[in-house]
């Protein structure tokens, strides 16, 4: 299944030319463990030597704080401080501890019983086969990634990273129940976080939170029925608990420690659920049995004092105000707040909130509207529809910068534009209530969205990178259809950098 996934980018470019050369010596120089010398370095290096060494610092930031400068040509095959690149950076060739998402074993792989394969196999085969990696060689290079792609000396790409703060974004892969980690700085695939616990199935990562103190990660998977937390520096595994089917949103009390959580899902009973987030325990559910409460319950804004949880109701036509209890035990009451003036709340796919942005500094909070194609806008202190605004297909997710706000619109036609893609982000200056512009020419289906002030650039993840759609909740392998994480500069939206990763990407957060 995975033959097509890297045929158009690995085929043409990273394994470009491959004119063969007098290979490196492979002794201690290269970095490599011996083994691995003797056939990354010696099998592989004549061709792919790249247009000069990377120094090893480079696995840190450099001293101007951006990204270093990436090699003007192929894989640099020659030393272990080389190999993280890919090509141009795109593509992670080895991902530390995932064999399985590897590109390079991909490619030099011939034995589907063992890992994944990949066209065209490398190196350039003899017509007798007889330079071809042999099977016991494809497993140890196998093992050696699994074990953490270390060094001669032992030591692990990007091992600084989970030792002291570093800035990172992290990316739901909801089609193969991975979280891919991110360098904020150079835009490097670092890892993976493995997440759920059922074997054989998808439980589909789908929204990531942020603690307020930025020590850990909480992620709702969608396809099954937990919350799972986890360490943002070493990517640990500290907590998971169940709260029922379809978790979507999750959002925190000011100091971390509570957190209500919305279930999209229109099969009784639909509900929202209250946790106690430093002990990963439910605390109170909102049970709602008629599905007339919140219908099918997805986006969630909280109140700072953590009084109010606001609610879009994707299959209704109105929001849903509930009010929690000041000890935060429990939920009290609820209000159900119309979309357009003079409705009464009921179940119909007319609008489709999908999801809310209150900014601090706003008097407004925002709700996208993925059926109707608009944002509405009410004023927090009354709760009134302010103001409407078309957008692209499909507004799903939405960040706010500045005075800007972003939404991630799904299903965005261009095609004089961006060919079979689909997708835009709407621009909406959040003080005037206009829409200034849509950007598209990017990947193919955008869901995750987030902005890093530090770097001023804006994170999108997209689904696929074009054709076939996926299923809205990914189960499975869709071959021919990695995802995508593009980052594009601020105020110019200009396109810096471009990272494949796993399976389907989803909602994201970036760690400051």
């Amino acid at each position: 299944m995975f033959g097509r996934l890297v045929v158009g980018l690995v085929m043409g470019m990273i394994f470009w030319g491959c004119r063969w050369a007098e290979a490196p010596a492979w002794g201690a120089a290269s970095g490599y463990p011996d083994s691995v010398a003797a056939i990354l370095v010696r099998r592989c290096a004549g061709c792919h030597g790249g247009s000069s060494s990377i120094p090893s610092s480079d696995h840190g930031h450099n001293s101007g704080g951006g990204p270093a400068p990436l090699p003007n040509t192929g894989i640099n095959l020659t030393r272990w401080d080389s190999l993280f690149y890919g090509y141009r950076g795109e593509v992670a060739m080895v991902v530390p501890g995932h064999p399985e998402w590897s590109h390079l074993l991909w490619q030099v792989n011939r034995y589907p019983e063992i890992a994944p394969t990949a066209e065209p196999i490398m190196p350039p085969p003899h017509p007798d086969s007889s330079n071809l990696l042999t099977e016991a060689e494809v497993r140890q290079l196998k093992a050696w990634i699994a074990a953490g792609a270390p060094s001669k000396d032992g030591r692990r790409p990007y091992a600084e990273m989970t030792t002291t703060p570093h800035r990172k974004a992290f990316v739901c892969n909801s089609g193969s129940d991975l979280i891919a980690v991110f360098d904020a700085d150079t835009y490097r695939l670092m890892a993976y976080i493995p997440v759920g616990v059922a074997p054989g199935l998808i439980e589909s990562p789908h929204y990531i939170q942020l603690s307020p103190d930025q020590k850990y990660l909480y992620v709702t998977l969608i396809a099954g029925s937990a919350i799972e937390k986890y360490r943002t520096d070493t990517y640990e595994k500290v907590g998971r608990v169940e709260v029922g089917a379809e978790p979507a949103h999750i959002e925190f009390s000011a100091d971390g420690r509570h957190a209500v959580i919305t279930h999209f899902t229109d099969i009784a009973p639909v509900k929202l659920t209250l946790i106690d987030a430093e002990a990963m325990v439910v605390l109170d559910e909102l049970r709602d049995p008629s599905g007339l409460v919140i219908a099918r319950p997805h986006g969630l804004w909280v109140t700072p004092d953590f009084r109010y949880a606001y609610v879009t109701a994707n299959a209704g036509n109105y929001l849903t105000k509930v009010e929690i209890s000041p000890d935060r035990r429990g939920f009290v009451d609820f209000t159900q707040i119309p979309l357009a003036r003079g409705l009464t709340p009921q179940i119909t796919n007319q609008w489709g909130p999908y999801q809310i942005s209150a900014p601090a500094e706003s008097p407004y909070y925002f709700v996208s509207c993925d059926a109707s194609n608009e944002v509405r806008i009410f004023d927090k202190a009354t709760d009134t529809l302010v103001k409407v605004l078309p957008v692209a297909a499909a507004p799903k997710l939405m960040t706010y910068h500045e005075g800007l706000l972003y939404v991630a619109c799904l299903k965005a036609d261009a095609p004089l534009l961006q060919g079979d893609k689909r997708g835009a982000v709407a621009v909406i200056d959040a003080r005037r209530l206009t829409v200034l512009t849509h950007i598209y020419n990017t990947g193919h289906l955008p869901r995750g969205i987030g902005v890093d002030p530090v770097r001023r650039k804006l994170w999108l993840s997209f689904e696929n990178i074009a054709g076939a759609d996926p299923p809205h909740h990914y189960v499975g392998g869709l071959a021919g259809a990695p995802a995508k994480t593009y980052i594009l500069s601020l105020p110019t939206f200009q396109i810096e950098a471009v990272r494949e990763m796993a399976l389907v990407g989803y909602g994201l957060a970036i760690s400051p």
